[in-house]
């Protein structure tokens, strides 16, 4: 009798345990949908992105960004970034990049873009100048890599498209492609105040250029030697 009450006891007990077991796995459960759902539904931002599917769920919206004083040429430089929106219906999403300059002349208050137009997406901009990124030395020049044209068809103006690199002088004028479908920008140095240093990669493989910075030209051009050879 008393060994009856003993396993009517510890049958109880372990059907307690799990049932406790039971609604702990439901509650983890339905607290990993919750974070799956709020991930999958929350806004996404991305950055250097261009979406240029016709498409009416597209919105657009413009600022100017961050002013950088080129103080030795008494210029100012203003980013004008555009944010596109994009809903699509259970998640919305917006993307900041970069599509033209302003440089305003502060002694006339005169001003110009460098694009006529918003068409490309500016990845990402250099102003050169001899020392390292605390340095106080005059702009030489401003060094642009830039996306003109979807080249891998994905509706979309990305760093993964080929890029266009261009150079202008320190307001914004003398604007010149110096290369064009470019697979990768690897990194530049300034040899002198006339001459840039650049390595790229192109049709798949890698060069090594220099640059006047007085009239723009490409000068010396070499082709990288690949491991081995």
């Amino acid at each position: 009798m008393e060994d009856n009450k003993f396993f009517k006891l510890v049958w109880r007990f372990n059907g307690l345990l799990i049932s406790v077991a039971g609604i702990l796995a439901i509650g983890v459960l339905l607290f990993a949908v919750f974070q799956i759902f709020k991930d999958v539904t929350r806004d996404r931002n991305t950055q250097n992105i261009v979406n240029i599917e016709e498409s009416g769920e597209v919105k657009e919206s413009w600022r100017l960004g961050h002013v950088a004083n080129l103080s030795s040429h008494k210029t100012l430089m203003i980013p004008l970034n555009s944010d596109q929106s994009f809903n699509r219906g259970y998640f919305s999403k917006s993307s900041n990049s970069t599509r033209n300059y302003l440089f305003i002349n502060t002694e006339s208050n005169s001003n110009k873009w460098l694009f006529d137009h918003t068409n490309y997406l500016i990845e990402s901009t250099n102003q050169l100048r001899m020392g390292d990124y605390t340095s106080k030395e005059p702009v030489l020049a401003i060094l642009y890599t830039l996306v003109k044209l979807d080249s891998n068809t994905d509706n979309r103006l990305t760093p993964s498209d080929l890029t266009t690199v261009s150079i202008s002088k320190p307001n914004g004028s003398g604007y010149k492609e110096i290369l064009t479908d470019v697979e990768q920008v690897i990194g530049n140095t300034l040899l002198s105040e006339t001459e840039l240093f650049i390595i790229y990669q192109l049709n798949g493989k890698s060069f090594s250029s220099t640059i006047n910075l007085t009239n723009f030209e490409i000068g010396n051009t070499k082709e990288l030697p690949k491991v081995g050879i």
